[in-house]
């Protein structure tokens, strides 16, 4: 009877461990745009003007002029490639057979040929943009996905335009998900509703977070909302935590070469989208490009930072005066840096080695230059010219040798700090991870952020005075997670466990609080978390007149707890499946391994650890 009721078990864990993984991923994850997608789209230089001829031109030209070689693979055709009515008899898309005569599928074909991918342009409505009548996939997800495969698309971008009264936007973009990812060709989804949506990490690999670019620095005030360059940024720079690999920010296509703006200006443009870990479409016309329009668009240097594997979206560090210093940490321990002036004249910017998590000595290369600058100590500063960026590729350098005569002075002790302030969540004393990060919080100040699963923050010396009851953080996430507060170690006495609810949003903070045991004297507090959270401060609410404690020298030891009891909570039953799952295919040393829940203690959190569970379940 044990062994059916232990196998029964088992079933339902594998399900629910199997439903919880899926949730547990956040971002879609379809095995694309692992880096952000680099190409050229066809609205910025042609609009609605697009032809076959046009097209395979461009095909052309992006290998000759080195366009493809320098990662630009993706030829994105955009509105009014379809005929009017866009639909057969049967209900399919067609082109424009004027337009189009071979059709798609040759065009792909031909694209193919060269090397690069050919994408195309749908909308969620009745009608795209260009309002050509059928040509909306509204109610023909399905058969305009299996379309598109059949053509040999390899990009969608979908639009917003033309919706019927009643029509759900989350519901629309998760249909054509679906349809994608059941269309038996890999193509990359491209999500442009103008504006973010929480769910559309989970629902696509590329999402516009702002309304139509225009070959402008600064569009503020254009009738249609729609951005220039530095509007682009600003607005963008509001999604830090939302990218990752597969998964990207987009502030719209490349104006550079268009003729709107200075070549301080685009290169600005080039750094930024770069530092953002931003799609990179060109919009101009490849086909005749001036020297300085390729310098920009194809500086390899410039260009790996933007596709660095780590997948980081850069984000801003300081701002005084309209100068900025914006930093991208890099996979190989290094950072990017970009000194953006958004002054009408020249300014000298300086980068500080405390803003950017660098101590000692440290190389500096400028990118844009491509010339090693040399060993700094502290800082680097830089003329900037108005509109401009200069980027920077930043490595610590070579530690100074100490006079043999000197004896190291040892490490000073953390000053003891009120557990009652307001304490700064980037005032850490160590943290458990390199990839977590300083980040800019949505009231102007700093905070930490890329916290995840297992990681901990540690606070040296921090005073409880007669004792404490409560803590209080202001916090943001997009997830149910839990932050557990613990003295000395990650695994040491446990005060209690923050249940963070999600607020909606990486850069909406909200203020959240749970009780905890009394804790007096000055300790060292640890921060575990059980999950990705943002956190910008926190503080403990003291006891008032509290009488000293009557001391029982008879006080039980604790129970032990079983293993398995992830939680805590003295049974083992679905709730620290819950808390496995997070962790599940993780060993040691990766981001989500945390040895408590290493249950065999083999340095890796499998299907194994799950069997211990389901032997005690219940329990």
């Amino acid at each position: 009877m044990k062994k059916v009721l232990f196998l029964a078990i088992m079933g339902i864990m594998v399900i629910v461990f199997t439903t919880l993984m899926a949730l547990n991923a956040g971002a879609w994850d379809n095995g694309l745009a692992k880096t952000p997608p680099m190409g050229w789209n066809s609205w910025n230089i042609f609009h609605e003007n697009i032809n076959e001829t046009q097209i395979k031109q461009i095909a052309d030209a992006m290998v000759s002029s080195g366009m493809k070689d320098a990662g630009y693979i993706y030829l994105n055709l955009d509105d009014n490639w379809m005929a009017n009515p866009a639909r057969d008899s049967n209900g399919f898309l067609i082109s424009d057979p004027k337009r189009f005569p071979s059709g798609i599928k040759a065009l792909a074909d031909y694209v193919h040929a060269k090397g690069l991918k050919l994408g195309i342009y749908g909308d969620r409505g009745t009608m795209t943009c260009a309002n050509v009548p059928q040509s909306g996939s509204k109610g023909y997800e399905d058969r305009d996905a299996k379309t598109f495969a059949s053509w040999g698309i390899d990009y969608l971008k979908y639009d917003n335009c033309n919706i019927p009264n009643g029509s759900d936007m989350k519901t629309d973009y998760q249909k054509m998900q679906t349809a994608l990812a059941n269309c038996g060709r890999p193509i990359v989804f491209s999500i442009c509703a103008w504006e973010y949506q929480n769910w559309m990490p989970a629902t696509g690999n590329v999402w516009r977070t702002t309304r139509d670019i225009v070959d402008k620095w600064d569009a503020t005030g254009h009738p249609y909302g729609f951005v220039g360059i530095i509007n682009s940024i600003d607005q963008n720079s509001k999604y830090t935590n939302s990218a990752g690999p597969g998964a990207w920010n987009d502030p719209d296509m490349l104006e550079i070469g268009n003729g709107g703006c200075t070549t301080e200006e685009y290169r600005t443009q080039m750094s930024m989208w770069c530092m953002m870990a931003s799609p990179l479409l060109a919009g101009n016309d490849i086909r005749n490009m001036t020297q300085a329009t390729k310098d920009i668009l194809m500086n390899r240097e410039v260009i790996a930072v933007n596709q660095d594997p780590a997948g980081k979206q850069g984000y801003r560090v300081k701002s005084s005066n309209g100068n900025e210093v914006w930093v991208k940490p890099l996979a190989d321990g290094t950072k990017a840096v970009a000194l953006l002036n958004r002054n009408s004249s020249t300014s000298t910017i300086a980068v500080n080695w405390s803003d950017i998590g660098i101590t000692g000595s440290a190389v500096v290369r400028d990118l844009w230059a491509k010339a090693d600058k040399g060993t700094f100590n502290g800082s680097y500063s830089a003329s900037v010219p108005s509109h401009g960026t200069v980027v920077l590729k930043i490595s610590s350098g070579p530690v100074a040798t100490p006079t043999p005569a000197q004896t190291p002075t040892p490490a000073p002790t953390p000053v003891p700090r009120s557990a009652f302030s307001k304490l700064e969540a980037e005032s850490y004393n160590d943290i458990s991870s390199s990839s977590i990060e300083k980040i800019d919080t949505a009231d102007g100040g700093r905070g930490v952020g890329y916290i995840e699963m297992g990681n901990y923050l540690v606070y040296k010396n921090i005073d409880f005075g007669i004792g404490s009851t409560s803590f209080k953080a202001l916090v943001a996430d997009l997830l149910n997670i839990e932050i557990e507060l613990r003295l000395d170690s990650p695994t040491g006495t446990s005060l209690g466990t923050l249940k963070v609810t999600e607020t909606g949003d990486w850069n909406t903070y909200q203020e959240q609080s749970c009780s905890i045991s009394n804790v007096k004297g000055v300790n060292d507090l640890y921060l575990v978390f059980l999950g990705p959270v943002n956190i910008d401060w926190f503080t403990f609410e003291g006891l008032k007149n509290t009488p000293a404690p009557t001391i029982n020298v008879n006080t039980p030891t604790p129970p032990v707890v079983a293993t398995g009891d992830l939680n805590k909570d003295g049974v083992i039953n679905m709730a620290d499946v819950i808390i496995l799952a997070v962790a599940f295919n993780s060993i040691h040393g990766d981001i989500k391994y945390n040895k408590l829940y290493d249950l065999n203690n083999d340095g890796a959190i499998n299907m194994a650890d799950v069997i211990i569970i389901a032997s005690k379940f219940n329990t």
